[in-house]
Formats: structure tokens, C-alpha cells, sequence
């Protein structure tokens, strides 16, 4: 396999134990910039594991991966600051509004201040919610918590992209309306792994 620098996302042997339980055994890929790959499998196959591997929030057991050319074991934090991650349940503020939950994505990605007004007008056009900026997260439905939940992890311009299960529980339009979003992001030159069992 090769790991020339046309691979974003790269594991060789990438193995999890929890215990005595193997989450991920000896996981091999590569994925070149801008690709979306799918990761597709039943429940408990693995998929969410490795993505928390590739993030850099677990240590793998043993192997290695590197993405966008870090280590995902010892240069964990380098791995974060080019990555956005989109988790299983939306990880949005309920109680605050479309605006303010970007601001604050904007603050936890170090979106520089004078960047992020233009960033978070994207955000809103992807997703969009350019006319429902200041309604509150929880009265959106399925589908809309989902498109903002992707343009908080775009904010900062990653190259890679992580996003687990993020179809799960919301209707075929919108999941249909989801997956042209990440097409059209994979067409900017962003490497896109999206785990689901769909």
C-alpha cells in the first residue's frame, strides 16, 4: 500500500483491544485527497472505533495510521487541528441559536476572529440556514441539525473530514440532500470518511 503524499488517510495493521475484546483487527487502507470513502457495516463492526482512532481521541492498541501526514499516535494534537469530526449524535447546542453555535465552533476550531464572519456566511449557505440564523438549534428539525452539525465541522477549512453515522435517524430527503453536500465538498479537494450502515 502505498503512503505517498496523495493518501490524506492511512492505516496499516490499525488494531483496538478493549480488554480481551478486539474492536478494530489489523486494519489496512489508504484514501487519497479529496476521496470520499464509505465505511459500511452493521453495528459494533468497528467503524465508529477507528474513527476515533483516526481522530486521534484513542491510542490504537498497535499498527499506525497517519492523517494528512500526522501520526495519529504521537502527533495527536497536529491530527485535531486538520480534521473535522462530525459524531454519531449531533454534538450541537440545543439551547442556543444557528449563529450562535457556529461562533462558538468557530472559537473551539481557532477560526481566527477576522476569518470568521466569512467563514460562518459559507457555513450558512452550505447549509442552507442563511435565513435561520437566529432560531434556536432545538427547533430545527432532523435534517437541519445535520447540515449545521457539517458546517461546524467545515468551519476552520479542514482537509479531511470524519463523520460518523451521520445519516442515522433522519428522513431520505434530507439524507439525499446530505450526501450531495459531501460530493461537493469531496469535488473541493476534501478527503471525506463517512462510517453508516445505510
Amino acid at each position: 500500500m502505498s503512503t505517498s503524499v496523495e493518501s490524506a488517510v492511512v492505516a496499516r495493521g490499525l488494531t483496538k483491544h478493549f480488554g480481551t475484546f478486539t474492536a478494530v483487527d489489523h486494519l489496512d487502507l489508504s484514501i487519497a485527497r479529496g476521496e470520499v470513502m464509505g465505511f459500511i457495516g452493521p453495528n459494533g463492526a468497528g467503524k465508529s472505533t477507528s474513527i476515533r482512532m483516526f481522530c486521534g481521541l484513542i491510542t490504537p492498541s498497535s499498527g499506525s495510521a497517519t492523517v494528512a501526514g500526522f501520526d495519529v499516535g504521537n502527533q495527536s494534537q497536529a491530527v485535531r487541528e486538520h480534521i473535522g469530526y462530525m459524531s454519531q449524535k449531533f454534538s450541537l447546542y440545543g439551547d442556543l441559536t444557528v449563529r450562535e453555535n457556529l461562533r462558538f465552533f468557530g472559537g473551539i476550531y481557532h477560526v481566527p476572529q477576522d476569518m470568521l464572519p466569512e467563514r460562518m456566511a459559507f457555513a450558512l449557505s452550505m447549509a442552507g440556514l442563511k435565513d435561520q440564523e437566529d432560531a434556536l438549534v432545538a427547533t430545527l428539525a432532523g435534517g437541519w441539525k445535520q447540515r449545521l452539525a457539517l458546517g461546524c465541522a467545515i468551519l476552520h477549512r479542514p482537509p479531511v473530514l470524519f463523520l460518523d453515522e451521520p445519516t442515522s435517524g433522519v428522513e431520505p430527503a434530507a439524507r439525499r440532500m446530505f450526501w450531495d453536500l459531501i460530493h461537493d465538498l469531496a469535488g473541493g479537494g476534501v478527503t471525506i470518511l463517512v462510517s453508516t450502515h445505510y
